[in-house]
């Protein structure tokens, strides 16, 4: 049974062996990087499914609202059918037909009230999910520049260039950066 190593790993092995301080520093860098990636990683992923859900819900409220203005116009159709009859009817029937316009007017106000406060909660489930879309999305950068860093600091170890290694560590710490603002989002 073999055990196969990702790009990065060899070299990081590589580093830990040479005896080079570089060597090591980007050893134990690329060991902190990879750790908090796994970390942002499952952060990321907690908001993608906080922002889905809170986007189902937002979808599922459209359509129960949409069902409420169907409902809505259905009473406002047999209103208007009670007013045709009623200026069809002869008077003895008219109070009869007034009663059921008014009823009809009354089921209309609950049913617009209720759809109304409907959309104010999909409204806010839309922005909640608003919410949880925006530091995912930060997370998201964060763990590309973070990954950027430890491709760099890979490159380093096999290289010995200082130089890369000071860009893969700012890449880094911009991505960390990044990783904290998102965490000041939630």
């Amino acid at each position: 049974m073999s055990h196969e190593h990702a790009p990065h790993d060899e070299a990081i092995e590589h580093a830990a062996r040479a005896g080079d301080p570089l060597s090591r520093w980007v050893a134990v860098f690329t060991a902190i990087l990879a750790a908090i990636a796994g970390l942002l990683h499952y952060e990321e992923g907690v908001l993608q499914t906080q922002a889905l859900l809170f986007k189902n819900e937002a979808v599922l409220l459209q359509s129960k609202t949409s069902d409420e203005w169907n409902l809505y116009q259905a009473e406002s159709s047999k209103g208007h059918m009670m007013e045709i009859a009623a200026g069809l009817s002869g008077h003895e029937k008219q109070g009869y037909y007034r009663d059921q316009i008014s009823k009809y007017e009354n089921r209309k106000k609950d049913i617009s009230a209720k759809a109304h406060e409907m959309e104010q909660q999909v409204a806010e489930a839309n922005l909640q999910s608003g919410h949880k879309e925006h530091p995912q999305h930060m997370f998201g950068q964060a763990l590309a520049l973070i990954n950027v860093a430890i491709s760099l600091a890979a490159v380093t170890s096999l290289t010995g260039s200082r130089k890369l290694f000071v860009v893969a560590a700012c890449s880094g710490a911009v991505g960390i950066g990044v990783s904290i603002a998102a965490i000041l989002h939630i």
